[in-house]
């Protein structure tokens, strides 16, 4: 099928590459079927095209490039909808939101996407709690995830040592 896009113009899509929301993301009813755009030059992020809406299009990461520490415990009634059964392979992303002042980059780790590679399918679930925002920045994740690196490296030579 062929796609029209705003930004990209015309893309050949498989039916195949396609996701189907088992729920519309929020703010965005008309819109239920996705497709990853990947260039080199923009890796690791990648644009998640709307079939349906030629001007939707998602810049979306996997979090844990930027969190190291992120973690996402999901309900049992997501986890149905999804029909993730125990040990099938989920992929997980964000939506980053790019400022034109690129230090201000963000990520919503409060409201990742989860796709159920298998079936084809995915939803924002939310996650409960204070420990995430819907603004998480960026660069911040990546001085933490440094940080943690230095630290254990520290550790290694720590215990070699002794």
């Amino acid at each position: 099928m062929i796609v029209n896009t705003s930004r990209f113009g015309e893309i050949e899509v498989r039916e195949e590459e396609l996701f189907t929301a088992v729920h519309t993301v929020p703010g965005f009813p008309n819109s239920t079927h996705y497709f990853f755009i990947e260039r080199k030059n923009i890796a690791p992020f990648k644009w998640m095209q709307s079939v349906e809406e030629q001007d939707l299009t998602f810049v979306v990461v996997e979090p844990h490039h930027f969190f190291h520490d992120y973690t996402l415990h999901l309900s049992t009634f997501d986890l149905e909808e999804l029909g993730i059964r125990r040990g099938e392979e989920i992929y997980l992303l964000v939506i980053v939101v790019l400022p034109e002042d690129l230090t201000k980059m963000t990520a919503n780790l409060r409201g990742p996407l989860v796709f159920n590679l298998k079936d084809r399918c995915f939803k924002q679930v939310f996650v409960e709690g204070e420990k995430y925002t819907v603004r998480e920045s960026i660069l911040e994740g990546i001085r933490r995830k440094e940080e943690a690196k230095i630290k254990e490296i520290g550790e290694k030579t720590e215990a070699q040592e002794s």
